[in-house]
């Protein structure tokens, strides 16, 4: 009797370890809402590409409409998934062009776990803080370029402002 009451708060003590993942997005990132062959309500949301030079069309995944919340500002979304579960991911593909020259696209799915589901939908924030250098890093970048031109002129020392150097 007591080994049957141990294996139930084993099992509880398991499932109260399910952990999730936050995805964060903003509005424009919200497509379509639809109805499942369920009868459930369903919300398509949008993956940006993360290459600027990339024009394909955005890859897409669903998720349940219940489940797709505006956060406090009004200004973004999030949307909580398993973080040991997986999605399927879909990109319509150009395959080719038919006789009127209108594109012939082809869906292609890719099943991802969450974990890289959510690196894809929140690329933005890593790319922003490696590309844009801080004020401190220019203004030591424009006081060395000024200190090399008043090496170059000799007029170390001499000269109090920078416009009289440039």
């Amino acid at each position: 009797m007591e080994n049957r009451e141990e294996n139930k708060t084993e099992q509880q003590t398991e499932k109260k370890e399910f952990q999730e993942i936050t995805l964060k997005f903003g509005k424009g990132c919200v497509g379509e809402s639809f109805t499942g062959k369920d009868g459930k309500e369903y919300t398509q949301i949008l993956i940006p590409n993360s290459d600027p030079e990339d024009h394909r069309p955005w890859a897409t995944f669903v998720a349940r409409a219940n489940a797709v919340h505006e956060d406090k500002y009004g200004k973004g979304m999030w949307l909580k998934l398993p973080s040991e579960g997986h999605t399927t991911v879909r990109r319509n593909v150009r395959v080719g062009e038919d006789e009127q020259g209108k594109g012939i696209f082809e869906r292609e799915e890719k099943r991802v776990a969450n974990q890289e589901l959510k690196g894809m939908v929140e690329f933005y924030k890593s790319k922003g803080k490696e590309q844009k250098p801080s004020i401190r890093q220019k203004m030591e970048e424009k006081k060395a370029v000024v200190q090399q031109a008043l090496a170059e002129k000799g007029l170390e020392g001499k000269v109090k402002t920078a416009e009289a150097v440039l």
